[in-house]
């Protein structure tokens, strides 16, 4: 077992923070195009236009975590940013964030148009037993000409007499949203020539340089740093299109869509450890559309002209009975030796970090071992899914649920660095 800090370590893949989300690099606001949404949303398109729906984007059912168990049907759980409000109101919440959504809306991207059926008195609609109010009333509905996994939800509630609205849920076409960039990035000479600022005296790495602070727009000044001549160190593409660019499309952490970003912006600055250079130039390195471990939107890819990620969002599926995440080995840093890839995905190359460690808040609790070898040892609790643990030579000792006492010292007397971990 590595050693760490004494206030706890954690996963070098810890958290994308809201800090990328704040790069709104002056020009346009791009929205997330909606997989699929009720009638009446403003998302919503014409009939015309859903007949030639084709749908969103395809999320790999490995990258999520599974729900829906036991209902007869299968399901996932898809980050609560990719699921429309009304839609979030119709289905279950996953107890690790993001929403239960059938396998086949998933697999379709939204193209799903519910059948229509007979039900217990008259006309409905078939819908997924993953459903809540579904499952509810399971022996109740009748299935018809529905799936097996599914029940035909009446459009007349047979009680009160009132719509159900299983009936109006109607196919949203997932539609790439119109730039709001009307003239597209800039293309030609810089409209302000950066080489003929001060360079940025407090980012080496080049590629930006001090742009006058009556230059920069009030609402990204304080989102970037300070030049000690005066100023705001400003990235050169910004300063060159006056704020009209495209980043660069590359590859981020575990091969997700990203966008090549300015080392010297200080959000980035803070991640550079974890970002990989990928085909980015050696000024900037590869920020990732969408958080991979709460498939959260960044922010990365919604930067003046970029009109959004092109690709599903990569999030990384949990583990450890979901008290873990399976993290690419790069990211795990000094702790991969310690962690266990039994319970991630075969062949994905993932590691099961436990959660405590990814925040980075994790401090172990002593405690007294137990165990086959060296019973009686002063220890410290730390989560059993580390792999260095998962064995039967360290007992629970007087940890808590999910935890095992990990002896301070080995068998030969040499510390084990479990007990780094303690406050």
């Amino acid at each position: 077992m590595g050693r760490g800090q004494r206030s706890g370590r954690r996963a070098r893949g810890a958290g994308w923070p809201a800090a990328v989300a704040l790069l709104a690099l002056a020009g346009c606001e791009v929205g997330t195009a909606l997989p699929f949404a009720p009638p009446g949303s403003p998302d919503a398109g014409s009939d015309e236009e859903q007949v030639q729906c084709e749908g969103a984007p395809t999320i790999d059912l490995k990258l999520l975590s599974p729900c829906c168990e036991g209902t007869g049907d299968s399901g996932h759980c898809v980050p609560g940013s990719y699921v429309p409000d009304e839609v979030q109101g119709l289905v279950a919440q996953c107890e690790n964030g993001g929403y239960c959504i059938p396998d086949a809306f998933i697999e379709a991207g939204g193209a799903v148009e519910p059948v229509e059926c007979l039900s217990v008195n008259g006309p409905g609609v078939c819908l997924s037993s993953c459903i809540p109010q579904v499952q509810e009333n399971y022996d109740l509905l009748t299935q018809d000409i529905c799936d097996v996994s599914q029940r035909c939800v009446p459009c007349i509630n047979p009680l009160d007499g009132k719509p159900t609205g299983a009936c109006d849920l109607k196919l949203q076409c997932n539609t790439t949203p119109a730039s709001q960039c009307p003239e597209g990035p800039h293309v030609g000479p810089p409209l302000i020539d950066p080489t003929q600022l001060p360079a940025c005296d407090q980012c080496d790495t080049g590629g930006a340089h001090c742009l006058p602070a009556d230059l920069v727009p009030g609402d990204l000044g304080s989102r970037l740093a300070d030049c000690s001549a005066g100023g705001k160190c400003v990235p050169d593409e910004f300063i060159a299109s006056a704020g009209s660019f495209e980043p660069q499309t590359c590859r981020s952490v575990g091969g997700g869509e990203g966008r090549c970003l300015s080392r010297c912006l200080p959000e980035v600055a803070e991640q550079l450890d974890r970002l990989p250079q990928d085909v980015c130039p050696p000024t900037h390195v590869c920020v990732p559309c969408t958080d991979p471990l709460t498939g959260e939107d960044t922010g990365a890819c919604g930067l003046s002209c970029d009109t959004g990620p092109t690709e599903p969002p990569l999030v990384f599926p949990k583990c450890c009975d979901g008290r873990g995440t399976c993290i690419p080995g790069e990211l795990a840093g000094d702790d991969a030796d310690s962690l266990g890839e039994d319970v991630c995905p075969e062949d994905s190359g993932l590691l099961c970090a436990p959660d405590e460690f990814i925040d980075g808040t994790f401090v172990a609790e002593p405690c007294v071992t137990t165990g086959l070898i060296g019973g009686g040892e002063p220890g410290a609790c730390l989560p059993d899914c580390l792999g260095a643990v998962d064995t039967i030579f360290v007992g629970r000792g007087t940890c808590s649920e999910g935890f095992k006492c990990a002896p301070c010292k080995g068998p030969f007397g040499g510390d084990t660095g479990a007990c780094d971990f303690l406050p």
